[in-house]
């Protein structure tokens, strides 16, 4: 192994393990976006016999709601992902890597 490899595997780690984060913040927020409006709508319905509403309260605090759930989406899935990077990383590690096969003999002319 030469010594330029060497000193670049940390960061080749690093790299791999970013991806890994941001792939999971990317889903986390996914996630959430989709499944918070139906949580914040459960949240802010008016249970049976309430019926006054105060819309511009309601609608501040809705989406407050959904942004503080995006940030934890976020959040979450950057943790796992950054988790399950570094699991992956380490079983490759484990297995040997990629090192390079001797060349074959030369041919005889």
């Amino acid at each position: 192994m030469s010594r330029d490899f060497a000193m670049h595997r940390p960061m080749v780690l690093f790299r791999a393990v970013l991806n890994f984060m941001v792939a999971g913040a990317l889903l986390g927020i996914l996630a959430v976006t989709l499944m918070g409006p139906k949580l914040i709508i459960w949240d802010n319905t008016a249970g049976a016999g309430d019926g006054m509403c105060m819309c511009g309260i309601a609608a501040g605090r809705g989406a407050d709601t959904l942004i503080t759930y995006q940030m934890r989406g976020v959040g979450g899935g950057a943790a796992l992902g950054t988790i399950l990077g570094l699991v992956v990383m380490i079983q490759r590690r484990k297995k040997g890597g990629t090192t390079p096969a001797a060349p074959p003999p030369a041919a005889a002319v």
